[in-house]
């Protein structure tokens, strides 16, 4: 079994619970577009018991190369934050 949770899993928890394959493979991708689509317009997201993700804009930076020394602009760019839930929280204090 991998350590990853991917989209694939979310089709086959669908059709466990009875959704067509076809069907819940589909639902799956568009819950996935949704978000990606509310990040990309500046929206938070909040799943209550997993917590929320959000879009903030890191500042732009000077860093040096380490070989020449030369000084570089590292330009402003955008991260997705995840705040975990308080329910998460609690399930996390119990993982061995």
């Amino acid at each position: 079994m991998s350590d990853k949770f991917t989209r694939a899993d979310i089709t086959k928890i669908l059709t466990d619970d009875g959704v067509e394959r076809a069907k819940a493979a589909g639902v799956a991708l568009a819950i996935i577009r949704a978000m990606a689509d509310a990040l990309t317009a500046g929206k938070v997201i909040e799943l209550r018991g997993l917590g929320t993700l959000e879009v903030k804009e890191r500042k732009a930076t000077t860093k040096r190369n380490p070989q020449t020394g030369e000084v570089v602009i590292v330009p402003p760019r955008h991260r997705v934050i995840f705040h975990p839930g308080q329910e998460l929280k609690a399930a996390l204090k119990n993982v061995p």
